[in-house]
């Protein structure tokens, strides 16, 4: 058996592989590739640091699980800790298996992944040396063996580190190795549905109520050509496509440039929220008829002809994205989650998907627009009563977008109660308290995040929660997104996710945690955290 002749033949030889002569970060080979990546570029003694491995094997060569089946050679990790460092977990990405000559063994053939958490010791020097060798058999019709060596020097750091940037994209590529159920094409369809519904679910949500203003206008003002309106809806949808497509363009340019944003990133600009304010003060001034335009929506969209309804349409579709960008939808959060890990060619259309659910209803009255018309009076001086009405929910708009702008230059962090002691998120402070057994709350959120909001004054601030708190002495923690956070951005990907509002509950009793849903109730509180 000319397979397990070379297998024999290279375990000996991996057994007498010592120490290895290159210091490196990475190491590129003919047949494997091995990179470690850390979380922090520096040690602060109260706050564990992460560690990926990663492994690339090329042109069909694979190398081998800690159980390797049959026959085989472990892939081997050893530390080189200073004095004191603490090995926490360790876990390995999915692995799979090979057949040769009969013989079954479990390994990896693409790509594997190798995680681990190191605790510093309180009392450390002005760096912290650490050594990683690894060790590993690639087979193929012979095996090879093959080594590298890591060795890494961390400053000293007193405040909170922030995970690196290569760190957090590392991080979200190796979910997909850790949970193969969502490299599955089964998979993505149900990925695709739940974006669907997101995007439907979404037109419901309260951020949506300017653009209502706006088309409730339009479509009573509409007439009943039935050509005219086909081609109103077409182009009311594709404003809403482009735009949901330029945001997932620019979302995957930042990643790739080594930045973590999610849904919603771009409020977290205080020009943006600037811009958006302009806007809805002249869309209000224009309700009011303090400033006077035939329509109310032209202006917001720049030097657009007011007979054009065909690219006032389009502008209408491509602003209602931007406008519903403070709201996350129920099933959102999981689709656009999944963007974190998914190839280009399951990305864009998740993006799609949310676009096409986002603009099914408007385009469905666009299309069938009679029933509107008999609820709605003939145009009239009414209208200009339901103009002054309707500047209501403008106006109001505007004060909150006012309330966020302050709060992003003043630094002002979100407070979700006055009578619970909530915390400023820590990484490190988190796993203290999970270390200890204790129970742990954990609210993402933003005040540029309605469905936040929402759900603070609603749920967060209620009497059952602050009863199951203290019933079940449960750490509170704030992790605000108002502005960028890289720590909180990590944090999102760790739970596999990159939109908020994202709730995660630590019972205490295990490292097992639970996401909550993303609109909440004191009896959806109860449901989980009893």
């Amino acid at each position: 058996m000319n397979f397990v002749r070379a297998l024999i033949a290279g375990a000996i030889a991996l057994s007498w592989l010592g120490s290895a002569q290159a210091l490196e970060m990475s190491k590129t080979g003919d047949k494997v590739d091995a990179a470690v990546i850390s979380s922090f570029d520096g040690v602060n003694p109260h706050q564990n640091i992460e560690f990926l491995v990663r492994f690339k094997m090329k042109d069909g060569w694979h190398i081998f699980a800690q159980n390797p089946g049959e026959i085989g050679m472990p892939t081997q990790i050893e530390w080189q800790l200073p004095r004191g460092y603490e090995l926490l977990e360790e876990s390995w990405s999915q692995d799979e298996s090979f057949e040769n000559e009969g013989i079954i063994q479990r390994g990896y053939g693409d790509t594997a992944y190798y995680k681990t958490t190191v605790r510093p010791h309180p009392e450390i020097l002005r760096q912290a040396p650490i050594g990683l060798k690894v060790k590993w058999l690639a087979c193929r019709e012979e095996c090879v063996p093959g080594h590298a060596f890591f060795e890494m020097n961390f400053p000293l750091a007193q405040q909170d580190l922030a995970p690196t940037p290569q760190w957090t994209a590392e991080l979200a590529a190796a979910q997909r190795w850790f949970f193969p159920e969502s490299r599955q094409p089964v998979y993505w369809g149900a990925v695709l549905v739940l974006a669907f519904l997101g995007g439907l679910i979404l037109n419901f949500m309260p951020c949506i109520l300017p653009i209502l203003t706006i088309k409730a206008i339009t479509l009573a003002q509409s007439s009943h050509d039935r050509r005219k309106n086909r081609a109103e809806a077409l182009f009311y949808t594709l404003g809403v496509v482009a735009s949901f497509l330029i945001a997932a363009t620019i979302l995957l340019l930042l990643r790739l440039n080594g930045e973590y944003v999610g849904w919603g990133f771009q409020l977290q600009s205080p020009a943006f929220v600037g811009l958006m304010i302009v806007i809805f003060v002249v869309i209000a001034l224009m309700l009011l008829d303090v400033v006077t335009f035939s329509n109310p929506l032209a202006n917001a969209a720049g030097r657009m002809s007011f007979r054009n309804h065909l690219i006032s349409s389009f502008m209408t579709g491509f602003f209602a994205v931007l406008i519903a960008s403070p709201c996350t939808a129920p099933f959102m959060g999981i689709a656009i989650g999944y963007t974190l890990t998914a190839p280009v060619f399951v990305y864009y259309p998740v993006f799609l998907s949310l676009g096409l659910g986002y603009a099914l209803p408007f385009a469905l009255i666009h299309l069938y627009p009679r029933p509107i018309h008999k609820i709605l009076p003939k145009p009239g001086k009414w209208m200009n009563v339901l103009k002054k009405i309707f500047a209501v929910p403008v106006i109001l708009t505007c004060l909150w977008l006012g309330w966020v702008l302050y709060a992003q230059v003043a630094g002002i962090k979100t407070e979700a109660s006055e009578t619970l002691n909530w915390q400023p998120y820590s990484q490190a402070a988190v796993e203290r308290h999970l270390q200890n057994k204790e129970p742990v709350f954990i609210d993402f959120t933003a005040k540029w995040c309605l469905t936040c909001v929402i759900n603070k004054k609603g749920a967060l601030q209620s009497d059952e929660f602050e009863r199951l708190v203290r019933k079940n002495k449960i750490n509170l923690f704030t992790a605000d997104w108002t502005n960028n956070d890289e720590a909180v951005a990590a944090a999102l990907a760790r739970y596999g996710r990159n939109s908020i509002p994202l709730y995660v509950y630590y019972d205490g009793k295990s490292d097992d945690y639970l996401l909550l849903p993303q609109l909440l109730t004191p009896q959806i509180l109860n449901d989980y955290l009893q």
